[in-house]
């Protein structure tokens, strides 16, 4: 074995332990694990040891795979009880947050590069909402128990709505016609067909797994069955995302369908845990892979933009929390993920002028936004300490 070949295979054991230890560290610094893993793929990028054009072709594939397995494994751990509780709020979340940011944005994006007005709202629309894959991870890490499912729901509808919306205005810019009425059906079908395909294959899938039940293999298959359901999904117009999320709900909540609609029963204990191993495992490499792919400009400008959004997105998410009296952590959960680079590059690949120039301002954008809960948390942490010793002396007085 070549020593190449054997300081990869280290480089990617440690990786692991890398994802395992920020995770930890998290709990006492506050800095994001996906910060630390972003700041190592940037370096390998910078340095030369990982060419990144090698890579970019991969970007929709690395992106669709993350997603769908980070998905799957929220839906595996949400209860019947907790999505009815929380689907309301998450809603109103998702609709307030995505259209003050999606605006605020745009208005910003306007101000700094001097684009037309349509171009700068389909900025504003791909960097309105946030990404699941970062969200639902740190959701579990700083929110309380009765919000991680709304956080969960609420990152996922706003994943739907940067696409539906981005693309649709990225159409306009093409000159192709496309009326409110078409971009509503557009954007309806597009949930249906989702919830539609994750309802229909779990319950094939339970029935599926209740007949070979005891088989060697049963989650290779069901991991099989998800990569299949995503694809057809966005093969058939609908988000695969919401398939991923529908098809774990579906599954982790078998025992209690079997008594509504009288479907096989088969214990899912081992399914969660193995799910929520391989979804550590390909956020792990998710967020290293978002580091080589990302790109970093030269240009003043765009460094005062992607702060600039972080800023504002913050505070409208603020905006948001505070209209729906939820506790201010949600608006901590504003990074954005390799989703939005996806969709700027297919904005790329139609053509659209200022396209290159808004990819890079994703990919800075991604960063800032994943930094700055890390600020934010430790300010509140100082203040938190501040408080508390505040309160100490006066009681000791």
């Amino acid at each position: 074995m070549g020593v190449s070949l054997s300081l990869i295979l280290m480089f990617l054991g440690g990786i692991i332990f890398v994802g395992f230890f920020a995770s930890e560290l998290f709990q006492k610094t506050k800095v994001p694990d996906s910060i630390i893993l972003i700041g190592i793929g940037i370096a390998l990028s910078q340095w030369g040891w990982v060419d990144p054009t090698v890579l970019e072709p991969l970007t929709a594939i690395v992106s669709s795979i993350a997603i769908s397995m980070i998905l799957f494994e929220a839906g595996m751990s949400i209860k019947f009880k907790e999505l009815t509780e929380s689907l309301g709020t998450a809603f109103n979340m998702a609709n307030i947050s995505f259209v003050t940011n999606s605006f605020a944005i745009a208005a910003l994006t306007f101000l700094f590069t001097g684009w037309d007005p349509l171009t700068s709202l389909m900025a504003g629309f791909l960097l309105g909402g946030t990404s699941a894959a970062v969200i639902i991870p740190m959701a579990k890490q700083i929110l309380p128990e009765d919000l991680i499912v709304t956080a969960e729901l609420e990152s996922t509808i706003t994943n739907i709505y940067n696409f539906i919306f981005a693309l649709s205005v990225a159409k306009i810019l093409q000159s192709t016609l496309v009326s409110p009425n078409l971009v509503i059906n557009e954007l309806l079908s597009y949930f249906s067909i989702g919830v539609f395909l994750g309802i229909v294959i779990s319950l094939l899938w339970i029935i599926f797994l209740k007949k070979f039940w005891g088989r060697p293999f049963s989650y290779m298959r069901t991991l099989a069955i998800i990569l299949f359901l995503y694809g057809f999904a966005e093969f058939a117009g609908g988000s695969g995302a919401l398939a991923s999320l529908i098809f774990g709900l579906m599954l982790g909540n078998n025992q209690a369908l079997s008594e509504l609609i009288k479907t096989p029963a088969i214990g899912t204990g081992r399914f969660l845990k193995f799910s929520q191993e391989i979804a550590f495992l390909i956020r792990t490499y998710f967020f290293l892979f978002l580091g080589i792919v990302l790109r970093l400009p030269s240009d003043t400008k765009i460094w005062v933009l992607a702060i600039a959004i972080a800023v504002i997105a913050f505070m409208m998410r603020a905006l948001s929390a505070r209209i729906l009296k939820l506790p201010m952590e949600m608006a901590v959960l504003m990074p954005r993920g390799l989703g939005e680079a996806v969709i700027a590059s297919l904005i790329l690949e139609m053509g659209i002028p200022g396209a290159e120039e808004l990819l890079v301002i994703v990919g800075l954008v991604i960063i800032v936004t994943n930094l700055f809960p890390a600020i934010v948390l430790n300010f509140w942490k100082k203040i938190e300490v501040k408080d508390d010793s505040q309160l100490k002396s006066e009681a000791a007085k």
